[in-house]
């Protein structure tokens, strides 16, 4: 009876070992989406998300980090469920926020920073799945960009030195300076761009200093219009599912990480599960539709690639102007691609939305007396002229009678 009841207990052993090693798939809890919005104007409520699906295992936890530091978690057996943890920039609404689901009433410059979601289940499996969104705070200038060191009037050869001042923002202002509506260059020798100023809210202030000879071509009618722009580039990034690919059929199939679906970031189409040395990789990333249109970016094992490896595609139009931007990555496999036997592939895209402030215009005149003696100078050239031209008639009139004295003495 021993032996038999020593048997069954050794075959209840192999049995649990052989459950826990079969696939996660059969009973796996799955993460299927992390939202976080990933523009933010500063003072903005949001929400962040965090969408699971257990399938035959028991939640034990739920818990969101920003850059790596905890500030939520949802246990279900703890009383209450919901805790949250002070951290700067969070400002959360525990009456609002439920499980993986966080009502946040406001925002500041602390607020930016990547979140991450992690979804553990209870025993015997401890499994965990997470994914992560970047977040990115942005302040709009409160007023339009100011010109300082003006005069009204400038002389013909004076030295005009402007300075154009944005307001607070974040990120810093890009700033350009107009003449008579007319861009002066960037890398121009009149222009001196200093560095941003951050203040300790977390804004910055753009300066660009304007320095030229005035000159008449920059005078029309005696004036000249001189115009700052002040430039906010609100971009932010969106990760691809990862594809790892392998070089051996014993190791792991191919997977695209823990989240099922990513709705707003780029998608990898083509390829295959498994590579060797020497074959091609022929994969394209495909932005969703924006206008302006993203940028992509290929990653191999968290490395940006080589530029030869890149192969620029036709974007994809849409009937209402926007674009979805492709981007093909073509390269023979090495076997420094491999770290483990994997090769992990991803792609990102870029979108940028520009907003444009520009001052008031400024209108100064040349110098009083100079546009005086521009107008004698005028009237001088044209007396001049005049004069030139009644001399060279009356040259041509003598000719054409000394002519006529010669011919008829000759006859």
């Amino acid at each position: 009876m021993r032996s038999y009841g020593y048997q069954h207990l050794r075959m209840f052993r192999v049995l649990a070992l052989i459950l826990l090693a079969l696939p996660q798939a059969t009973i796996s809890l799955k993460l299927r989406e992390v939202s976080v919005p990933a523009v933010v104007i500063k003072g903005d409520d949001v929400w962040l998300n965090c969408t699971y699906d257990l399938e035959k295992e028991t939640l034990y936890s739920i818990k969101w980090h920003k850059n790596n530091v905890e500030f939520y978690r949802y246990i279900p057996a703890d009383n209450p469920p919901g805790q949250k943890y002070e951290l700067e920039g969070i400002h959360i609404d525990l009456t609002r926020s439920n499980e993986g689901n966080i009502y946040m009433p406001t925002t500041d410059v602390n607020s930016e920073g990547i979140y991450r979601c992690e979804v553990s289940s209870e025993a015997p499996i401890f499994r965990t799945v997470r994914g992560e969104r970047e977040m990115r705070i942005y302040v709009n200038p409160s007023t339009k960009p100011q010109i300082l060191g003006t005069k009204a009037h400038y002389g013909i050869g004076e030295t005009v030195n402007l300075t154009c001042k944005s307001a607070p923002s974040r990120p810093a202002a890009f700033l350009k300076w107009l003449i008579n509506g007319v861009e002066v260059a960037p890398r121009s020798n009149k222009l001196y761009r200093p560095q941003p100023v951050e203040f300790p809210a977390g804004l910055f202030t753009s300066t660009l200093v304007l320095t030229f000879p005035a000159t008449h071509e920059h005078f029309y009618d005696g004036k000249m219009t001189v115009q700052c722009e002040a430039i906010i580039s609100q971009a932010h990034t969106l990760r691809s599912e990862e594809i790892t690919i392998t070089n051996s059929t014993r190791a792991s199939a191919a997977t695209a990480g823990d989240i099922d679906s990513m709705k707003d970031g780029p998608k990898i189409s083509g390829g295959k599960n498994e590579y060797q040395v020497g074959e091609t990789v022929d994969v394209n990333c495909t932005a969703s539709k924006s206008q302006p249109p993203a940028e992509l970016h290929w990653y191999i094992n968290d490395k940006e690639v080589r530029s030869d490896y890149l192969m620029p595609r036709p974007p994809i139009v849409y009937p209402g102007g926007e674009e979805s931007t492709v981007l093909g990555l073509r390269f023979e496999v090495k076997s420094r691609h491999f770290q483990k036997s994997e090769m992990r592939l991803r792609c990102t895209a870029t979108l940028s939305e520009v907003k444009k402030m520009t001052s008031e215009p400024l209108e100064v005149e040349i110098a009083q007396q100079q546009r005086s003696d521009l107008h004698v100078d005028q009237v001088n050239a044209e007396s001049v002229q005049s004069k030139s031209t009644t001399c060279k008639i009356s040259i041509q009139v003598i000719r054409s009678l000394l002519l006529i004295l010669i011919l008829w003495s000759s006859l």
